[in-house]
């Protein structure tokens, strides 16, 4: 019975363990050169499929396939290609078996061998590695098997040491045996039923000319033709036979009947496209699960800014700071950006921004209005503000050449769709005016501090925020429990009536919205400041709550903003939440979040190009779909200016988190490349596991694969450090709770 509820701190550990066992999807199924990854089943995982690879071990085997190796040779190979491709995604999230298969001496005779043979094979057959030992009274499934097939294959010789003759290729017999033994699994484990029943698929890998049962004849008698019982397991029972050829054009030929009697299209010549057709059969049946609705848990934080000149200045304001020295500065490099990015103890050392939706607006002067969005909620926006807040994208000639130079700059405000595409486009750029006044001649002026404007903004654009995320349809949904919190950053006193700041914070806090006060630099130390913040942070709280003093520096802002968050979360981690959510993946590249990764890319697509940019995005100007905007002079809807009121953009956000079910992006069963088999449709009317006449067969093969079935897998804690995503794409496999959906 599935858990109801779970806190936080639990769900942090449990991202930090998965994120440790992520499947490095890179494409194609080259041999890894590292211990493949094990991703074990429970509670939130998909319910993995069982695959058996039958394999042919008929003396017609070791023929050469080419000047360099056996057909045995061969079809060894492409066991292990199976297993190690893609760093153990077969081996890692499917339930493997092998077995061999040849000619049954004495097919009236039960338990008879093949003369010469010292492989096992009795009755034409042996399971060398199988799904789970027999004896167990749990029949629990050994995990990761593909390391004990590779061990065990190793160590089989060639078929009766590589004469030319002496076993032959009862296909037929083999077929029956392996439904045989996907029945007795699913006898063995009554528990999988309807959404928890495991998905059969069989691999069969020869070289094609098939045998009657006792080696007598070849490509007869027709009761002996492997492919009406590959039909009758595939139109009856679901199980697709998928098949690798390993023989001469005859040899495909019959190779090419069974698969498509098998429902899987042909027979396919390439180890790689059969790992590719196993992969989609793992993706579509992810792509049956229900995820858990997770997001409306997480918190929506908008961070309200100063965006008064003074955040340019230094020296108590007295003259413009030098790149770095700002407090504009500090809190792109030292503040929202490094606090959302950092591990937090909260969640066990998992980043804030994994869990949180993050939109940012500013608040300048009144006369023209400076209040603006520049980011809605959405994940895994720390790069998104880093890039927006830049002074080094709104800076451009001729009216910006050095945006530390000092008054007077014009600044050229961006909104790109290019770089930051996603939940929230557009991202708008800004930075307070920085004009001439010739009683301060040194230092930036032109944009005040009031801060009513700004809250009003906001209190405006969280009804419909609200209203967006409650909507049936939305994309990162929400309910009327969700939390929703304010972090007013300011750096002294505002300009704006008490009467005006009193009421919108007031407001909120009977909406539900609570807001954090800070006040960030050394006019913040002001008496008069000091009295301000004082209100703001009572007027916001109503009532229990002080201001967050920040002082100058990244280490003081980073304290202010850990207690807040932590204040924060002892509230919202009191939210009931599905055990199998998980957080957002961010990205390394822009802090867009990522989707679900696809391990079958589409051949179809084109390679889309990408533009890199250096430290500093906007240097180079903005994307070429970017609208910009200079000082007086509006451009277009979308774009502002500086010194003009801006329209906030609102509405639903149009990404989903990647805690959903696997994106559009996935693929479909028509994924494999061509030449690849295909399930091409759907089976006879009746599903896996419905009644009909059911095997008798037992695989009396039991005891631990390759010598010790659950030390096998070679299990990894995947890519170290912060250096790779591909570390983390298995997550798009586990997080979501093991709910399939009904046809």
């Amino acid at each position: 019975m599935r858990e109801t509820s779970r806190t936080w701190k639990r769900l942090g550990l449990q991202l930090g363990i998965l994120a440790g066992a992520g499947l490095a999807l890179v494409g194609g199924l080259e041999p890894s050169h590292a211990a493949p990854v094990c991703v074990e089943e429970g509670q939130c995982t998909f319910v993995k499929p069982v695959f058996l690879i039958a394999l042919d071990y008929s003396t017609a085997m070791n023929e050469m396939f080419d000047a360099d190796e056996t057909r045995w040779q061969r079809a060894v190979a492409a066991v292990q290609a199976i297993v190690d491709g893609d760093n153990g995604y077969i081996q890692g999230n499917s339930m493997l078996a092998l077995m061999r298969f040849g000619h049954d001496p004495d097919a009236d005779q039960p338990g008879t061998t093949i003369a010469g043979d010292a492989s096992g094979l009795v009755d034409g057959q042996k399971v060398d590695v199988p799904w789970y030992d027999a004896l167990d009274p749990e029949k629990a499934y050994f995990q990761c098997n593909g390391e004990a097939i590779k061990t065990t294959l190793a160590a089989v010789p060639p078929p009766l040491a590589g004469a030319p003759t002496g076993i032959g290729a009862w296909t037929a017999g083999a077929l029956a045996r392996a439904e045989a033994l996907f029945a007795t699994a699913q006898a063995d484990h009554p528990s999988e039923v309807g959404p928890f029943v495991r998905v059969p698929a069989l691999i069969v890998i020869t070289q094609g000319e098939w045998t009657d049962a006792e080696n007598t004849q070849v490509l007869q008698p027709p009761a002996a033709d492997p492919a009406p019982v590959a039909l009758d397991m595939w139109n009856n029972k679901a199980i697709p036979t998928y098949v690798l050829s390993v023989g001469d054009a005859a040899g495909t030929a019959e190779a090419n009947e069974l698969a498509v009697a098998g429902g899987t299209g042909q027979a396919v010549v390439e180890s790689s496209l059969i790992g590719e057709a196993l992969k989609a059969e793992i993706q579509d049946i992810i792509n049956l699960i229900d995820p858990p609705i997770c997001t409306p848990a997480w918190p929506r934080v908008m961070f309200i800014l100063d965006g008064s000149s003074s955040m340019l200045n230094v020296m108590g304001d007295s003259v413009h700071g030098a790149m770095g020295q700002t407090r504009w500065d500090l809190l792109r490099t030292g503040g929202i950006d490094l606090a959302l990015q950092t591990g937090t103890p909260l969640l066990n050392g998992s980043p804030l921004e994994m869990w949180t939706l993050v939109g940012a607006a500013v608040f300048g002067d009144d006369s023209p209005a400076e209040q603006k969005l520049l980011v809605d909620y959405a994940p895994c926006r720390s790069g998104v503000l880093h890039w927006a807040l830049n002074p080094q994208t709104s800076c451009e000639a001729p009216g910006c050449v050095d945006p530390w130079d000092g008054p007077p700059i014009t600044w050229t405000f961006k909104t790109d769709e290019v770089e930051f595409p996603g939940p929230t486009t557009p991202v708008q750029s800004h930075v307070p005016r920085c004009e001439l006044d010739a009683q301060k001649p040194d230092a930036c002026t032109g944009s005040g501090a009031f801060v009513h404007l700004g809250l009003e903004l906001v209190q405006g654009h969280l009804a419909e925020a609200k209203a967006a995320c409650m909507a049936v349809d939305a994309p990162i949904p929400c309910t009327a429990e969700t939390k929703f919190y304010n972090v007013l950053i300011m750096d002294g006193t505002y300009d704006s009536d008490d009467a005006a700041v009193q009421a919108s914070l007031e407001q909120m806090v009977t909406d539900g919205v609570r807001t954090y006060v800070v006040g960030l630099g050394e006019l913040a130390e002001s008496q008069e400041a000091v009295e301000q913040l004082t209100m703001m942070a009572v007027w916001g709280s109503g009532g229990s709550l002080d201001f967050f003093p920040a002082g100058d520096s990244q280490v003081e802002l980073q304290a202010a903003l850990a207690a807040i968050f932590e204040h924060m979360f002892e509230e919202v981690t009191q939210m009931e939440i599905d055990p199998c959510c998980e957080g957002f993946l961010c990205g390394l590249d822009g802090g867009d979040e990522v989707g679900e990764p696809d391990p079958l890319p589409d051949p179809s697509d084109s390679e889309g190009s990408s533009s890199t940019t250096g430290d500093e995005p906007g240097t180079t100007g903005a994307p070429a779909t970017s609208t910009t905007t200079t000082d007086g002079s509006t451009t277009s809807a979308s774009s502002t200016t500086d010194g003009s009121t801006a329209t906030a953009t609102s509405g639903a956000t149009t990404g989903s988190p990647t805690t959903d079910a696997p994106t559009t992006a996935a693929p479909t069963t028509d994924a494999p490349t061509t030449g690849a088999p295909t399930t091409g449709g759907q089976p006879g009317t009746s599903a896996p596991g419905e009644s009909g006449d059911e095997p008798t067969g037992t695989d009396t093969d039991g005891g631990a694969p390759g010598g010790d079935g659950q030390a096998g897998c070679g299990c990894t804690s995947g890519a170290e450090g912060e250096g790779t995503l591909a570390s983390l794409v298995g997550l798009g496999l586990l997080g979501m709770g093991r709910r399939r959906r009904r046809a």
